[in-house]
């Protein structure tokens, strides 16, 4: 979060900008992140709360300081959506990654 808005070096329009996409695709993926793991698993939960979080940053990483809020808003839904799915590859060909590091911030970031 601190990476997006402090790395235009400057407290202007850009680094605004940024720290506020960041906040909304970050807020939007934690809660839809949240929602689906509900739905699908008949409970909320910490680890996919955070995971969630994460897959919305680090999908808008990219863009954050170059986008309107409602493109980071729609940022974040995509973001959970593709980063979720991903995750669910990985546990279906059973692949070694338990922080989940190529479904969020690989696939997300390559997206972002």
């Amino acid at each position: 979060f601190g990476f997006n808005g402090g790395s235009a070096l400057a407290s202007g329009g850009p680094a605004v900008a940024a720290a506020v996409n960041s906040e909304i695709a970050g807020s939007v993926a934690l809660f839809l992140w949240l929602v689906i793991d509900w739905i699908r698993l008949g409970r909320p939960g910490l680890v996919g709360l955070c995971i969630g979080a994460i897959a919305g940053l680090a999908t808008v990483t990219p863009a954050a300081g170059f986008i309107q809020p409602w493109a980071a808003f729609v940022l974040g839904a995509i973001a959970t959506v593709l980063c979720y799915g991903c995750c669910e590859l990985r546990k279906k060909f059973s692949v070694d990654d338990a922080l989940d590091v190529w479904g969020v911030h690989g696939m997300g970031g390559f997206w972002g």
